[in-house]
């Protein structure tokens, strides 16, 4: 397990880098995501009807691609993220932000001209 020196209140201490390997946070990315969804969508039933279901294959689709590179991006911003501070701010801030853009890009890549559709 790769280790990192961060300082602390008596000198720097040797803390390990990552706490669950890639493939894990991967797979996080992906079940949070869609798990999320899920639960919003069991809430808000009404927002479900009328979309077609190519529609909604696209949308899981974006979801999953969204949350494995969301987990990428999380394994990738470990060394940030055991500094504490600002940096883990940062960190999760940046996650976050890099997930957005993607789930958003994939979408209207995978809607195409459907994705400007108002009917």
């Amino acid at each position: 397990m790769k280790m990192v020196r961060v300082p602390g209140p008596a000198g720097r201490y040797e803390v390990p880098l990552h706490a669950a390997p890639l493939h894990t946070r991967v797979l996080q990315g992906v079940g949070l995501s869609i798990g999320l969804t899920l639960f919003r969508a069991a809430v808000y039933r009404s927002s479900l009807r009328g979309v077609r279901g190519t529609d909604l294959l696209a949308f899981f689709g974006a979801l999953t691609i969204a949350g494995a590179v969301g987990g990428l991006c999380y394994y990738g911003t470990d060394a940030l993220r055991v500094q504490r501070g600002w940096r883990q701010t940062v960190a999760n801030v940046g996650t976050i932000l890099v997930y957005a853009a993607v789930s958003l890009a994939t979408l209207l890549i995978l809607l195409g001209p459907r994705a400007w559709q108002t009917e």
